[in-house]
């Protein structure tokens, strides 16, 4: 017999934002909220949720945010069965700093619409139709043009073999205009150029943009220090956008 759990609406206004954006601080996930509950209520219901264990919890070792996510409970209780969050430990820094990253853009309203890789709902469909899942598709509008761009988080490098491979993927499909990496220093991107260029050549540049922020382990509040290359010619990463 399945648990009966005894919460009011308003505590759904809570779950939303985390179905949609998978991770989240309390602050993020406050502004989410309409009206935004003062701190006092809202610590109060994020308490109750994690009492009933619908919501887990981590802290930021570096920045000592606490950001919340639905548990696999919570997602059972949302009805979440086509595209769980699927939050790990293994990928959960990473998971935080694309939804850092994605929802920054959104709040400056770069980007008409973002997709997590969760939101995705028949992975093995679309992998098929369109050979590869990113980290999240970036849509946005410009010279009345709509650009769809696959985004790619790499905060530590992967075998020459793995970077050649998932860039062929993305080669193999014309779903996406460009392939857009972002990683956590310079030489890293520095690195997946070089690496891509000496195996695939200059014109496989022309569809990847490369990007960089030296705080983003730590804080992605300022998108307009992300800079990096497009092609072979330097660029911030909101001139993609404007």
């Amino acid at each position: 017999m399945s648990e009966v759990i005894n919460i009011n609406n308003r505590y759904f206004d809570f779950l939303g934002p985390l179905q949609k954006w998978r991770i989240l601080d309390l602050n993020s996930l406050r502004d989410e909220l309409f009206p935004a509950p003062n701190y006092h209520n809202f610590a109060r219901y994020i308490r109750k949720l994690e009492k009933l264990n619908l919501i887990g919890g981590y802290i930021d070792p570096f920045t000592k945010k606490k950001f919340i996510y639905l548990s696999p409970k919570g997602e059972k209780y949302l009805s979440v069965t086509g595209n769980p969050s699927a939050i790990a430990n293994e990928t959960l820094v990473h998971d935080i700093k694309v939804t850092e990253l994605t929802k920054e853009l959104s709040k400056l309203d770069l980007v008409d619409d973002v997709v997590l890789e969760h939101e995705i709902s028949d992975k093995r469909n679309f992998r098929t139709t369109y050979k590869v899942i990113p980290d999240a598709i970036l849509s946005f509008k410009k010279n009345n043009f709509n650009y769809r761009v696959a985004l790619e988080l790499e905060l530590t490098r992967k075998s020459n073999s793995r970077i050649i491979e998932k860039v062929k993927q993305y080669q193999s499909t014309e779903y996406y205009h460009y392939l857009m990496y972002v990683f956590p220093s310079i030489k890293l991107m520095d690195k997946y150029r070089e690496v891509i260029r000496n195996q695939l050549g200059d014109k496989a540049l022309t569809k990847i943009m490369f990007f960089y922020h030296d705080s983003l382990t730590r804080n992605v509040r300022d998108v307009k220090a992300v800079k990096g290359w497009i092609g072979d010619k330097e660029s911030e990463l909101i001139e993609v956008f404007k």
